[in-house]
C-alpha cells in the first residue's frame, strides 16, 4: 500500500512549503513604506512648491526689474550669467547685470522700476549694474554703465531720502539728482567721457577729483581723469508758432518761429509725425530765429528747436510743439446729408437710415422733439422709432457741425397702413 505523502496532491503536482517568521513580514513591510516616503520626498524637492528662496540666489528680495519703452531697430540683449545676444522685444523683463546693445541705426529708450529713464543712442552698450529698494526705508538705489556709445537719461523726483541714481563709464562716475536731464558719452578708442547737463544736477567723479555741474553746464573727463574746464551751454528756446496744441488750416508753406538765445550762432529746428523724431520731415540747422517750410498734408504734428554756439555746442532742445493741419472749411456751409426712405414693419417699428460728413451732429424729430443720433466712423447712421397706427408720419432730420454753420434738413414720410 502506497503511503500517503502531505505535499503532493491528487493532481500529480509537488508542492515545496517553507515558513516565513513574524519579525520578517514585519521588516519588509517597514522597508516598502520607506522607499515611498523617500519617493514622494525626492519628487516634492524636484518639482513641488518652494515657499523659501534658494540660498544661492545672489539677488536680494527687493531687486527691481526694467522695461523696454521703445525700440527702433537691432537691439540686442545679453542676459545676466550668458553669452550669447538675443534680440530685444518689448515685454523682455531687464534685471541687474543684464546688457543692452544697439547695433547699427538701432536705438532704445529704457526705464527703469524708479522712473529713471535712459535712451540709447546707436551704437551704445549699456549695463543695468543696480535696481534696488530697501524694503524699510523704501529708498531706490539705480546705477548703470555705459560701455561705449551715447545716452540720454532723466531722473524722477527723489523724494525719499538716501534715492540716489548713479552712471558710470570705464573711466568715470557719477551721481545725477532727481529730476535731471542729461546726456553722457563714451568714446571707447579715445576712452573720454563726456557729460552734459541740460536741467537739474550731477556729481562727476575720476580719479579723486570730482566736478559739480548745473543747468546747461558740461565736462570732459579724459582717460587719466583729467576734467576740462565747465563748459557754458546755450540756453532753452522757446517756440513761438505754431504753439503747442494749436490748429491751424493747411497752406503752401508754414512759418515756424522761436525765440532767440543769447550766445547761440545758429538753430538746429525738427519736424516729425511723432514726438521721438526719429523720421524727420524737416530737419535742419538755420542762422535765424525762422524756417519755412512746404505745406503740410492734413495731421499732427510735433516740432523743436535747439541752440548752437560758436562752439558747435548745443544745449537742452525746447518743448516740442503738438499742432493739427487741417483743410479750410467754409462754415457757413451746411454738411452733406442723404436720408433714405423709411422702413417700416408690420408691428409699427421705422428705421431711418441716413449718411452725413463724419463728425457732424445729426438730430431726428418724429413729432416728440430732436432726439440725438450717433454717426459711425463711416457717417452712416440709424434710428429706431415705433408708431402707434396706420397713417403717415412726417420724419425731419437734421445734421449740423460742431463749430456752428448752416444745418442741413432733410424730412421723409414713414406711412403705414395707407395703400
Amino acid at each position: 500500500m502506497a503511503r500517503h505523502n502531505p505535499y503532493r496532491t491528487n493532481t500529480g503536482v509537488h508542492i515545496e512549503w517553507f515558513t516565513v517568521k513574524r519579525s520578517t513580514i514585519y521588516a519588509l513591510i517597514f522597508s516598502l513604506l520607506g522607499l515611498v516616503a523617500a519617493g514622494i520626498y525626492g519628487y516634492l524637492e524636484v518639482y513641488g512648491e518652494r515657499d523659501e528662496a534658494p540660498v544661492n540666489d545672489p539677488r536680494p528680495a527687493s531687486d527691481k526689474s526694467a522695461r523696454f519703452l521703445d525700440l527702433n531697430g537691432g537691439v540686442k540683449v545679453r542676459k545676466a550669467g550668458t553669452y550669447e545676444w538675443a534680440n530685444a522685444t518689448m515685454g523682455m523683463a531687464l534685471s541687474t547685470e543684464d546688457t543692452i546693445r544697439t547695433v547699427g541705426g538701432s536705438s532704445a529708450r529704457v526705464r527703469l522700476f524708479d522712473g529713471t529713464e535712459y535712451q540709447l543712442k546707436p551704437d551704445s552698450i549699456l549695463v543695468i549694474e543696480e535696481a534696488y529698494e530697501d524694503p524699510e526705508t523704501k529708498a531706490t538705489r539705480v546705477s548703470v554703465k555705459l560701455d561705449s556709445g551715447q545716452v540720454s537719461l532723466n531722473t524722477p523726483r527723489q523724494d525719499v531720502p538716501g534715492s540716489r541714481s548713479e552712471f558710470s563709464t570705464p573711466t568715470t562716475e557719477a551721481t545725477f539728482q532727481g529730476n535731471t536731464s542729461a546726456e553722457v558719452r563714451f568714446d571707447s578708442a579715445s576712452r573720454v567721457s563726456g557729460f552734459t547737463i541740460y536741467d537739474g544736477g550731477s556729481a562727476v567723479r575720476s580719479g579723486g577729483n570730482e566736478v559739480s555741474l548745473g543747468p546747461s553746464q558740461a565736462v570732459d573727463v579724459t582717460a587719466d581723469s583729467r576734467f576740462s574746464r565747465v563748459i557754458e551751454l546755450p540756453g532753452v528756446p522757446s517756440v513761438i508758432t505754431p504753439a503747442n496744441l494749436d490748429v491751424v488750416e493747411r497752406s503752401p508753406t508754414m512759418e515756424f518761429r522761436w525765440h532767440p538765445v543769447d550766445g547761440a550762432r545758429k538753430y538746429h529746428v525738427v519736424l516729425d509725425r511723432s514726438p521721438n523724431f526719429r523720421d524727420p520731415i524737416l530737419e535742419s540747422n538755420v542762422p535765424n530765429v525762422s524756417v519755412l517750410h512746404q505745406g503740410l498734408d492734413p495731421g499732427t504734428y510735433y516740432w523743436q528747436v535747439t541752440a548752437i554756439d560758436r562752439d558747435n555746442r548745443q544745449g537742452a532742445p525746447s518743448e516740442f510743439a503738438k499742432f493739427t493741419v487741417r483743410v479750410h472749411v467754409d462754415q457757413s456751409a451746411p454738411p452733406e446729408l442723404t436720408v433714405f426712405k423709411p422702413a417700416v414693419a408690420l408691428d409699427g417699428l421705422v428705421t431711418v437710415q441716413g449718411r452725413t460728413v463724419v463728425g457732424v451732429v445729426v438730430t431726428v424729430d418724429h413729432g416728440m422733439g430732436d432726439d440725438r443720433v450717433q454717426v459711425k466712423g463711416d457717417g452712416s447712421f440709424t434710428y429706431r422709432f415705433l408708431v402707434p397706427s396706420a397713417g403717415k408720419y412726417p420724419v425731419t432730420v437734421k445734421a449740423r457741425k460742431r463749430d456752428g454753420g448752416g444745418v442741413a434738413e432733410k424730412t421723409v414720410y414713414a406711412e403705414i397702413g395707407t395703400d
